[in-house]
C-alpha cells in the first residue's frame, strides 16, 4: 500500500510533520528548522480538544478510506459491476463512503486560515466551501445507498424477486434516489453559503459562529438545512431498520412452518433466524 498509494504517503508525511513540530516547539530554545507548518499555527497555543478534533478524524477517515478502497478495487478489478445488482449497489456505496472518508482525512486543513481555536486551519473560504460540498454529498449518499442495499435484500429474501426483475424495475431508483438527493442538497448549499467552519471541518454552519438572523454574513439558513440533512439520514436509518426486521420476521415465520411440518431440531431452535438477526443487527448498528 505504501508504495502504490500517494494519498497514504502524503497523509503519513503530513502527520509526521505535525508531531515533529509539536516536539520542536517544546525544545528550549524552540527549533523550527525542519518544521513545515505555517508560523501562525506553530506559535499559537491550542487546547488538547482542538488538537484531538483536528488529528483523530485523519486516522479514522484513513481507515474508512482504506476499507472502501479495497471494496472498490475488488468490484472494479474483478468486473463485478457488470454481473449483479448487488455489486453495483456496493460500488456506489463505496464511492460515496470514499468521498466522506477523504473529507474526514482533511478535517481542519480546508478551514480558513486564522480561524479562532481551530488547529491546523490552513485553507480559504473556497476550500472550506469545497470540503463542505463533498462532506454533504458523501454523508447523504452513503446512508441512502445503505437503504438501497436494504431494499435489495428485502426484495430478494422476503419477496423472492429475481435478478432480472430487480434490474429492470427497482435498480434505477436504487441509484437515482441517493445520487439525486445527495447532489441536490449539496449543490443548494453553495448559493446559500452554508459551508463554513463547524468546529473540526467545514459543513453546514452559520458564520460568524453562534450568529442569528441578519447578524450572520454566511449560512443564514444553516439551521433549516441541518434539519433537512438529519431528516434524510434518519429516514434512511429507520427504513433500513424496518426492512431488516421484516426480513427477520420472514425467516422466522418460515422456520415455524417448517418446524410444524418436519419437526427438525435445527429448525425448531431457530438457527437460521438467529443468524439473520445477528447479521441484520450488525448492518443496522453500523448506521446508528
Amino acid at each position: 500500500v505504501f508504495h502504490s498509494d500517494p494519498l497514504t504517503l502524503w497523509l503519513l508525511w503530513s502527520l509526521s510533520n505535525v508531531f515533529c513540530c509539536e516536539y520542536l516547539l517544546r525544545r528550549t530554545p524552540p527549533d523550527f528548522t525542519y518544521c513545515f507548518l505555517p508560523a501562525h499555527i506553530i506559535m499559537i497555543h491550542y487546547s488538547p480538544t482542538a488538537k484531538t478534533l483536528a488529528l483523530l478524524p485523519k486516522f479514522t477517515g484513513f481507515l474508512s478510506f482504506l476499507g472502501s478502497t479495497f471494496i472498490f478495487q475488488d468490484v472494479v478489478i474483478h468486473r463485478k459491476t457488470v454481473h449483479r445488482v448487488y455489486h453495483r449497489l456496493v460500488f456506489g456505496l463505496s464511492c460515496s463512503d470514499m468521498i466522506a472518508s477523504i473529507v474526514n482525512i482533511l478535517s481542519t486543513w480546508p478551514i480558513p486560515e486564522g480561524s479562532d481555536g481551530v488547529y491546523l486551519a490552513s485553507g480559504t473560504t473556497q476550500t472550506c466551501t469545497a470540503q463542505g460540498f463533498f462532506n454533504e454529498l458523501g454523508n447523504l449518499a452513503t446512508p441512502l445507498y445503505n437503504a438501497s442495499l436494504c431494499v435489495y435484500y428485502v426484495l430478494v429474501i422476503r419477496d423472492g424477486w429475481k435478478e432480472d426483475q430487480i434490474r429492470t424495475t427497482a435498480e434505477p431508483l436504487m441509484h437515482l434516489i441517493p445520487i439525486t438527493v445527495a447532489f441536490s442538497i449539496a449543490i443548494l448549499g453553495i448559493p446559500f453559503t452554508l459551508y463554513n467552519n463547524s468546529g473540526w471541518l467545514c459543513w453546514i454552519a452559520s458564520y460568524p459562529g453562534k450568529c442569528e438572523g441578519d447578524t450572520c454574513t454566511r449560512g443564514v439558513h444553516a439551521n433549516i438545512f441541518r434539519w433537512v440533512h438529519y431528516a434524510i439520514i434518519w429516514s434512511a436509518i429507520l427504513s433500513v431498520t424496518v426492512g431488516m426486521y421484516s426480513i427477520y420476521r420472514k425467516v422466522r415465520d418460515e422456520e415455524r412452518i417448517q418446524s410444524q411440518e418436519n419437526d427438525e431440531d435445527a429448525v425448531r431452535r431457530g438457527v437460521k433466524s438467529k443468524k439473520v438477526a445477528i447479521q441484520a443487527g450488525v448492518f443496522v448498528g453500523a448506521l446508528y
